[in-house]
C-alpha cells in the first residue's frame, strides 16, 4: 500500500490544479528512503536471574540439635524426644531416616536415665530408650544405630540393678553388641561397650580386664582422640590400684586437644576426667 504525503494545491494559468509540490516530492522521497533502511530491533530487557530454591527443611534437625549439642539437661531431653517422636510420626519421611530418628530417641531417653536421681525413673527411662530402638528396627531390620542404643539402654539397666542381679542379661547383651559389630566391624562404641562389660562383670562370670584393656588400647590405636575410651581406661587402671596410668589417661581425656567427638567430649568425657583426676589425687 502505497503511503501518500500531504497534496499541497498551487494556482496554474489561472487554473487550480491538484498537483504536488516540491515539498511533497521531496517527503515522498524520504519516506521512500526510510522503508528500506534495516530496522533497528529494541534490545529485549535482561531475564530475571532464576530466584534459587531453597534447600529443604530437615523436620528432625531441631531435636537433634538439642541432644546432640545443647547442655544435657533434663529440659533439653524431654523437649528432644517430644519432637523426635511428633516428627517421626510422619510416614512420608524415607524409613531409613526415622530409623535414626528412633536411634536417635533412644539415645535421648539413655541420657535423661542418666540424669535422674532415682533407680525407678533411671529404669523407666532406659526401658523407654530400648522402646524406641525396636521401633527402628522395625522399619529397617539389622539398623545398626538402633540396634546399637537397644543395648546400650539394656547396658545401663544392668549397671542401675547392679551386675550380680543382671548377670542373666549378658548373653543377649553380649550377642547384641557382636551383632553391631559384624555389621559393621569399625563401630567404635559398639567395641568399647562389650569392653566396658569385660570390666564390669567378674572373671567368674565371664568378664576379663585383659580383655578389657586390650580393646581399650586397640581402640586408641585406631582413633587416638577417642576421650571416652580414655576415660574408661582410666577407671580400669583406677580399679585396679594402678594409679599413674590411671591419672596419665585421665590427663588425656581432660585435656584432649583434638577429641574424636568433641560434642560428647565438652558435655561428658572432660568433666569426668577431671573429677576422676580430683579422686587420684585425694
Amino acid at each position: 500500500m502505497t503511503h501518500l504525503a500531504p497534496t499541497f494545491f498551487v494556482r496554474c494559468r489561472g487554473t487550480q490544479a491538484a498537483l504536488p509540490s516540491t515539498c511533497a516530492l521531496l517527503c515522498l522521497l524520504c519516506a521512500a528512503a526510510r522503508a528500506d533502511e534495516p530496522t533497528t530491533a529494541t534490545p529485549a530487557a535482561p531475564s530475571a536471574a532464576p530466584v534459587p530454591t531453597p534447600p529443604p527443611v530437615d523436620p528432625l534437625a531441631e531435636p537433634r540439635e538439642l541432644v546432640e549439642n545443647a547442655p544435657n539437661t533434663k529440659e533439653n531431653l524431654r523437649r528432644a524426644i517430644a519432637l523426635y517422636e511428633a516428627r517421626l510420626a510422619d510416614a512420608g519421611l524415607p524409613a531409613t531416616k526415622r530409623a535414626d530418628g528412633w536411634a536417635d530417641v533412644a539415645r535421648a531417653w539413655l541420657r535423661l536415665g542418666d540424669v535422674e536421681s532415682t533407680e525407678a525413673k533411671k529404669l523407666e527411662a532406659y526401658t523407654a530408650g530400648r522402646a524406641a530402638a525396636k521401633k527402628g528396627l522395625a522399619l529397617v531390620p539389622n539398623h545398626v544405630e538402633s540396634m546399637f542404643w537397644d543395648m546400650a539402654n539394656l547396658a545401663t539397666t544392668g549397671r542401675t540393678r547392679g551386675v550380680m542381679n543382671s548377670l542373666f542379661m549378658l548373653p543377649e547383651l553380649r550377642k547384641g553388641l557382636q551383632r553391631c559389630l559384624e555389621l559393621d566391624r569399625n563401630h567404635k562404641l559398639a567395641k568399647q561397650t562389650l569392653a566396658d562389660v569385660d570390666h564390669a562383670v567378674p572373671g567368674i562370670a565371664g568378664g576379663s580386664d585383659e580383655r578389657a584393656e586390650k580393646a581399650y588400647l586397640e581402640l586408641l590405636q585406631r582413633d587416638p582422640g577417642l576421650t571416652s575410651a580414655m576415660f574408661n581406661l582410666a577407671k580400669l587402671y583406677r580399679d585396679q590400684g594402678k594409679k599413674e596410668q590411671a591419672r596419665s589417661w585421665a590427663t588425656k581425656a581432660r585435656d584432649a586437644k583434638n577429641p574424636s567427638n568433641p560434642n560428647d567430649w565438652r558435655k561428658f568425657d572432660r568433666n569426668d576426667a577431671a573429677q576422676l583426676l580430683k579422686e587420684l589425687d585425694r
